[in-house]
C-alpha cells in the first residue's frame, strides 16, 4: 500500500515537474508554422500528423523507451550517458571524442534552461494582447517587463527544493493539461476531419510536398517536442517508472490539444506569425473564460521553466561529481532524497542571462529560432551517445 501510494505521488509530482516544459509547445509551436506556408486545411492536417508522430517517435520511444533504460546509479542525463559509454571504448581519440559531446550536451542544456522561461513565459504573457482592451500592449515593453518579474520570483523560489516546488505545481499542470485536452475535443468536434492527421502518410506527404521549405518545417516541428530532454534529466530526481506513467496522460492531452488547433486552422483559415492559434481558439471558443485561461497559460509557463531549472541543477551536480565543472556550493533539500538540490550559483546565473535574453529579443517569435537550436542540438547529441 505504501509503494502504491510512493508511485502515485511520484506520478503527480512528475506531471508538474517534467513535463512543464513540452506542456507549453502548444503556446507558440504552431504559429512559426505558418510563417512561409499558407493555413490551409491540407497544409493543417500535414502539419498536425508530423507533430503528433514526432511526439511518438522522439519523446515517447527515444527517451521513453529507449534513453531512459540507460541510468547510473537512477540518475539521467548528458554526463551519465558518457560515463557509461566511455568504459567501453578503447581509443583515446574515441573517450576525447565522447568527453567533447558530453561538454557540448551540458552547454546546450544550460543554453536550453535559460530560452525556455524566456520564451515560454513570454509567450503567455504575449496572450494578454487578445483581451479586449490591451491590444495596444503588442510589441510593448511593458510586455516584457512583466514576464521578467515573474521570472525573477520563479527564481527566487528555487531555494524551497523541487519536492516543495512540484508537490505545489502539479495540480496546476493537471488543471492545465486537462483544459488542453478539452479545448482540443471541442475543435475537434467541428472539423472531425482532422482526425486523419493520425495516420503518418499526411505528414510524409506534406513533407514531400513542401520540400524547399523542409529544413524550415523540421525546425518549427523540434519545438513541439521541447522539454523531451527534461524526461531524461529529471530522472535522478522521481525516477523512471512516475516519469513513463505521467507521460502517458500528458501526450494524451497534447495530441488531443493539437489536433484541435488543427481543426481550428482548418475550418477558420486562422493561422501566421501574427495570430497566436491557441489563445485564438480558446477565445472563440469561450471568450467568457479567455482571460482565467491566459492566467492559467502564465502559471504553466512558470512550471515549464521549473522543468529545465531542476534539469540544469542536475546536470551541474553531476558535473561537479565527474570533474567537468568546477566545485560550487550545493544544498540539499529534502531529508528523503539527496538527489533533490539546490546551486545557489546556477540558479543566478540562469536569471541573469534569462533577462538579458527577454530583453534584447523582447519577442516569441524572435526566441523559437534560437530555442529550436539549442533543443535540436541537445537531442542529437543524446542520441549520438546512446
Amino acid at each position: 500500500m505504501k509503494h502504491q501510494k510512493r508511485n502515485l505521488r511520484g506520478i503527480f509530482q512528475s506531471i508538474g515537474l517534467v513535463f512543464g516544459d513540452i506542456g507549453t509547445s502548444p503556446i507558440y509551436a504552431l504559429a512559426a508554422f505558418f510563417t512561409l506556408i499558407p493555413s490551409t486545411p491540407g497544409n493543417a492536417l500535414g502539419i498536425i500528423s508530423l507533430i503528433i508522430w514526432a511526439l511518438t517517435i522522439v519523446v515517447s520511444i527515444k527517451y521513453g523507451w529507449l534513453v531512459m533504460s540507460l541510468s547510473k546509479k537512477s540518475e539521467g542525463g548528458t554526463i551519465v550517458l558518457k560515463e557509461l559509454l566511455v568504459p567501453l571504448l578503447r581509443s583515446p581519440r574515441q573517450i576525447a571524442i565522447a568527453s567533447f559531446l558530453s561538454i557540448l550536451g551540458i552547454s546546450l542544456l544550460i543554453g536550453d534552461g535559460v530560452i525556455t522561461p524566456a520564451v515560454t513565459i513570454l509567450g503567455a504573457v504575449e496572450g494578454l494582447i487578445y483581451i479586449p482592451g490591451l491590444e495596444y500592449l503588442k510589441g510593448n515593453i511593458v510586455l516584457v517587463c512583466i514576464a521578467a518579474v515573474i521570472a525573477i520570483a520563479l527564481f527566487m523560489f528555487q531555494r524551497q527544493g523541487s519536492d516543495r516546488v512540484s508537490s505545489a505545481f502539479a495540480p496546476v499542470m493537471c488543471l492545465w493539461f486537462g483544459v488542453l485536452a478539452f479545448s482540443g475535443i471541442a475543435a475537434i468536434t467541428q472539423y472531425p476531419a482532422i482526425l486523419y492527421a493520425l495516420n503518418p502518410y499526411y505528414g510524409i506527404a506534406f513533407l514531400y510536398q513542401h520540400a524547399m521549405h523542409g529544413m524550415f518545417i523540421l525546425s518549427c516541428l523540434i519545438l513541439c517536442i521541447t522539454g523531451a530532454e527534461a524526461l531524461y534529466a529529471d530522472m535522478g530526481h522521481l525516477g523512471r517508472r512516475p516519469i513513463s506513467i505521467a507521460w502517458i496522460f500528458v501526450f494524451i492531452a497534447l495530441a488531443l490539444n493539437y489536433l484541435g488547433q488543427g481543426a481550428f486552422v482548418a475550418s477558420c483559415g486562422c493561422g501566421g506569425l501574427e495570430v497566436n492559434v491557441l489563445f485564438a481558439m480558446v477565445r472563440h471558443q469561450t471568450a467568457l473564460l479567455y482571460i482565467p485561461f491566459v492566467v492559467l497559460s502564465i502559471c504553466a509557463a512558470v512550471i515549464a521553466s521549473q522543468s529545465l531549472i531542476s534539469g540544469v541543477f542536475s546536470i551541474v551536480y553531476q558535473g561537479i561529481s565527474t570533474r567537468i565543472l568546477p566545485i560550487f556550493k550545493i544544498d540539499y533539500t529534502s531529508t528523503q532524497l539527496r538527489s533533490q538540490i539546490y546551486i545557489g550559483f546556477a540558479n543566478w546565473f540562469l536569471l541573469t542571462c534569462v533577462l538579458i535574453v527577454m530583453f534584447v529579443f523582447q519577442s516569441v517569435a524572435r526566441l523559437t529560432e534560437a530555442y529550436g537550436l539549442a533543443v535540436a542540438g541537445t537531442m542529437v547529441i543524446t542520441g549520438i551517445l546512446a
